[in-house]
């Protein structure tokens, strides 16, 4: 009867968590790490023989341990796991992606805001009524081409 061989370490991406099970660790241990809050940072194992450290160094430079180990091939594996995830995930064009749609979206936006306004004011420079009812107090004298006519030869059928 075979058996199947347990990772000794597992991570997936959801959303902008990454969560890591280090199950090969001193003190087996489940983390959870925010990509969003998070924008820089690097992992890095650190120790000697017999004491294996797996954490994260901010960008200051301080490093703060998430996961012993007693083994440096348990801590090595760790580290190519979580890399991997994290490469799998593309996070970085994801976000990127993303923030690029958001910006044409609004820069589509505003260019329709824009025209609808544009088009509101052409017309309303060239309609002669909303000229007159724009300011009653300055009226507006309209000239007319053509010749003047008396209201009966207006109103003569054609001949």
């Amino acid at each position: 009867m075979g058996f199947a061989m347990k990772k000794k370490t597992l991570a997936k991406i959801k959303g902008s968590t990454l969560t890591v099970g280090f199950h090969s660790a001193k003190s087996p241990l489940i983390w959870r790490f925010d990509l969003d809050r998070n924008h820089s940072f690097t992992f890095s194992l650190q120790g000697d023989e017999g004491d294996w450290e797996l954490g994260v160094t901010s960008v200051k430079g301080d490093f703060s341990p998430v996961a012993h180990f007693d083994e440096r091939e348990d801590a090595e594996e760790a580290l190519d796991i979580v890399e991997k995830t994290l490469s799998r995930k593309g996070s970085g064009t994801t976000l990127v992606l993303k923030a690029l749609g958001y910006v044409g979206l609004l820069a589509a936006s505003t260019a329709l805001v824009v025209f609808i306004i544009a088009t509101a004011l052409t017309h309303r420079a060239h309609d002669p009524h909303a000229a007159l009812t724009a300011n009653p107090s300055h009226p507006v004298v309209q000239e007319q081409d053509g010749v003047p006519m008396s209201a009966d030869d207006v109103l003569q059928p054609p001949r």
